[in-house]
């Protein structure tokens, strides 16, 4: 066996749809990744302008990379969910079409993922491109350490920091199986990474790497920029949230601790939305 073969198959997932202005960027990145065991699936989402041509003409160059061309327009959480049923490997990654990664992204996710056995994520730091052309640098440093799953559901919850960070990291594809992908909610797709995520912490630990090795880059057609984040996206979120707490299968008592944890998280950004304060009684503390 050689040493590529016998390190661990780590799959790049690329959802691509409308991104022809941008996406070379990102799949130059790709191809720069100094992991030699990396495979490339880009499932272009019936895109209305040469994003498809763009990946295949990329794909034509290398035997790591395979395109899906969707018939028909699926929306951003089902082409997700096309490409980790089409996936074969041993860690995942959303490569997001407006994305770039640093060369050393896979490798330092990969070898984190590899020596933190309890660990189901592995992600780093970001540097974040606006549309008025300033850098942040953004870390999420909240679940480091924790190993209780009801802890890290209720900091998952909260939604403090840049609690989205995580979804640009490397999983296990046993856990994403386990899973059984994303889902949207009776909203839509707002957000739906963040039961996602939760799902994610309910069953292992995440790792975080000290470094900037994503850069995210905001365009005119980041999908963000197209939810409202209106009072029935929230209560969809909220709901899909609790769906994904009952099916983690927690202890009865951590469960409806995490649900009223849920219910408090709407309770407190709907009374934000009315100037009201509404009190934080820190539930999942209270024994």
């Amino acid at each position: 066996m050689t040493k590529t073969a016998s390190l661990p198959r780590v799959v790049a997932l690329v959802p691509a749809w409308r991104s022809a202005a941008f996406i070379q960027e990102t799949l130059a990145s790709l191809a720069a990744q100094s992991y030699p065991n990396l495979h490339i699936l880009i499932s272009d989402d019936a895109s209305p302008d040469h994003t498809a041509q763009i990946c295949e003409e990329f794909a034509a160059q290398r035997e790591n990379t395979r395109v899906i061309r969707q018939p028909r327009n699926l929306g951003w959480v089902d082409n997700v969910n096309a490409l980790l049923a089409a996936a074969a490997g041993d860690y995942f990654f959303f490569a997001f079409h407006d994305d770039v990664l640093k060369p050393m992204y896979v490798e330092r996710l990969a070898n984190a993922l590899t020596e933190n056995p309890a660990a189901v994520i592995s992600f780093s730091d970001l540097e974040t491109r606006h549309l008025d052309g300033t850098i942040e640098m953004q870390e999420y440093t909240l679940l480091e350490g924790i190993t209780e799953a009801r802890s890290r559901g209720r900091q998952v919850l909260s939604r403090d920091g840049t609690w989205w960070a995580p979804n640009r990291g490397l999983f296990r594809a046993s856990t994403a199986r386990e899973i059984g992908g994303m889902r949207k909610h009776l909203a839509g797709e707002c957000s739906a990474d963040l039961p996602w995520l939760l799902r994610l912490a309910l069953i292992g630990e995440f790792v975080r790497v000290p470094e900037a090795l994503v850069v995210k880059r905001f365009t005119q057609q980041s999908l963000s920029r197209s939810w409202q984040h209106n009072r029935w996206q929230r209560f969809g979120l909220q709901c899909a949230c609790i769906q994904a707490i009952r099916s983690a299968g927690l202890p009865l008592t951590d469960e409806l601790l995490l649900q009223l944890s849920v219910l408090q998280s709407w309770g407190q950004r709907l009374g934000r939305s009315l100037g009201r304060h509404v009190p934080n009684i820190r539930a999942g503390e209270t024994h």
